[in-house]
């Protein structure tokens, strides 16, 4: 055990006993409503930042699920378009002209 972790912990015992020497002076002093009201407050801020976690979570996992089925449709189309462009370069103008003959046109022809 290194002298940096003997202080460390000292430390910490000392942050811990200052704490709890504070609270018992406060209940002392402004009695035991102002402490369940202190506690009622910490708990609600804990609930909080608890629900906020877990929304910011589910957000990432979400985006995360988003990212990565787009990743897959852009690889399968540049799998697509390498396998049209090793046709050639006769064989990719038929094959757009073919794609674009079969394609509808949803346009309307007098315009709007």
């Amino acid at each position: 055990m290194s002298l940096d972790t003997i202080l460390a912990a000292g430390q910490a015992f000392a942050a811990v006993h200052t704490a709890v020497d504070q609270t018992i002076t406060a209940a002392l002093y402004y009695g035991p409503g102002v402490l369940v009201a202190a506690a009622a407050y910490t708990a609600w801020r804990i609930g909080e930042w608890t629900v906020r976690r877990y929304d910011q979570w589910l957000q990432d996992r979400a985006d995360r699920r988003a990212y990565t089925a787009r990743a897959f449709r852009l690889c399968r189309v540049a799998d697509n378009a390498d396998a049209v462009l090793a046709l050639g370069d006769n064989t990719v103008i038929e094959y757009l002209d073919n794609k674009l003959a079969a394609t509808p046109d949803l346009a309307p022809e007098e315009g709007r």
